[in-house]
């Protein structure tokens, strides 16, 4: 018997039992759809905060204040503070040929109003070069220029949320706002972000730092920013930076750090492995349903072979091969299987699209994920349908012929 007669000697004994044959591949249409949907899902979400870390600025290094515990957990703002003398050490001393840009920055929560709208938002006090090392520019009017930072001009540019919530559809540029009671011409307002890493940079209103200083801070710098060049090259300056700051700090040899310097791509990293896993582990749970799928296959099949006894005797008999009964009935599995595999990577791919809009997210379907289903439905048939081909090609005609 050649492999396309077994094939359609497998589809036919299936198309007998219809409904038995599309219950048993039900539990494969369920793992394997469970499978895609977890994986897409994870992989969108990976996608979504690649993306947002690339949008604040994919060669990005952070400076903030704080400290390492002995337990390795970071603590933000706490002994150290940044000034503007680090600042300015880092932007003097800092290799040009591995520095794009670098640019302060100093916050604090504060209310904006125009009329009778009010909004609390992060105020924040920056320079000009905040665009290109942010990687965020003005949709509506500009940003401030050294004029507005050295006059300490009382300018602002509102991120696209606080726009939205003081003028509605309205243009605010031109306008006056009230910030923490001080009047300051809007000049511009930023494009809209989304959440990016650990905040919005939608909610947030930014002044010349000079103007912060002096009417809305208190001196010090909440943050430090620095576009590196190139991601080959962050690394190198990571340890410039550190070991700059320590210079600043005037911090003695083996004593800790009194601030942390984030590399963007190393927490980008990081927070990729963490996704990876915890996605690799929700596909492992779904796989369990699959596993399930499998030995209903193979129950089935057992059920199939009892049945089926004296035509196996039959065709012994009449000289058909052990192995040709063999193939016969791990195709019967295999296309139960693959049937319910490609069910399950529609409805997968379905329900992660579906699932994804509900929970404000995106699903991204990869070929990969496909594969990957239908290599675990052909694993699965192959797998749980060789027992009972064996069983039925180890029968013996005198004795199966007998079988009532």
């Amino acid at each position: 018997m050649s492999f396309w007669d077994a094939l359609l000697t497998a589809v036919k004994s299936l198309s007998v039992n219809r409904t038995r044959s599309l219950l048993t591949a039900l539990g494969v249409v369920i793992g394997v759809a469970a499978i895609i949907a977890l994986v897409g899902l994870g992989e969108g979400l990976s996608a979504r905060v690649t993306q947002q870390f690339t949008e604040m600025g994919a060669n990005l290094i952070t400076v903030m204040p704080g400290y390492i515990r002995a337990s390795g957990s970071v603590v933000v703002g706490g002994q150290g503070q940044l000034t503007q003398d680090d600042f300015e050490l880092l932007s003097q001393r800092l290799d040009p040929g591995l520095v794009a840009g670098i640019a302060p920055e100093a916050s604090r929560m504060g209310q904006v109003k125009y009329q009778n709208a009010n909004t609390m938002a992060r105020i924040v006090g920056t320079t000009p070069e905040y665009m290109s090392v942010r990687n965020s520019y003005p949709d509506q009017g500009s940003f401030f220029d050294q004029t507005h930072l050295e006059g300490r001009r009382h300018v602002a540019v509102l991120g696209a949320q606080v726009a939205g919530d003081l003028f509605g559809e309205a243009s605010p540029v031109g306008q006056k706002v009230k910030i923490e009671g001080m009047s300051f011409t809007v000049i511009g307002v930023m494009e809209a972000k989304g959440q990016e890493g650990f905040g919005s940079t939608d909610s947030q209103v930014l002044v010349p730092l000079n103007t912060f200083q002096a009417r809305l801070g208190r001196g010090g710098l909440s943050s430090i920013y620095i576009a590196a060049r190139s991601r080959e090259v962050m690394d190198a300056l990571q340890a410039q930076v550190t070991a700059l700051m320590r210079q600043s700090h005037r911090l003695a040899e083996g004593e800790e750090d009194d601030f942390n310097v984030m590399n963007q791509a190393t927490v980008l990293s990081s927070l990729n492995q963490t996704m990876g896993m915890i996605t690799l582990f929700l596909a492992g749970i779904a796989a369990i349903s699959l596993v399930v799928g499998g030995i209903g296959i193979m129950n089935v099949m057992l059920i199939g072979v009892a049945e089926r006894t004296r035509e196996i005797g039959i065709r012994l008999a009449v000289g058909a091969r052990r192995r040709d009964v063999l193939l016969q009935f791990l195709l019967e599995s295999l296309v139960l299987s693959l049937v319910g595999g490609a069910a399950g990577i529609a409805l997968g791919i379905a329900g992660a699209y579906g699932l994804g809009q509900f929970a404000g997210t995106s699903a991204l379907i990869k070929p990969s994920s496909v594969l990957l289903g239908l290599a675990f439905a052909l694993a699965v048939g192959i797998f749980f349908g060789l027992y009972p081909a064996r069983r039925a090609a180890g029968l013996q005609p005198a004795v199966a012929l007998r079988y009532e």
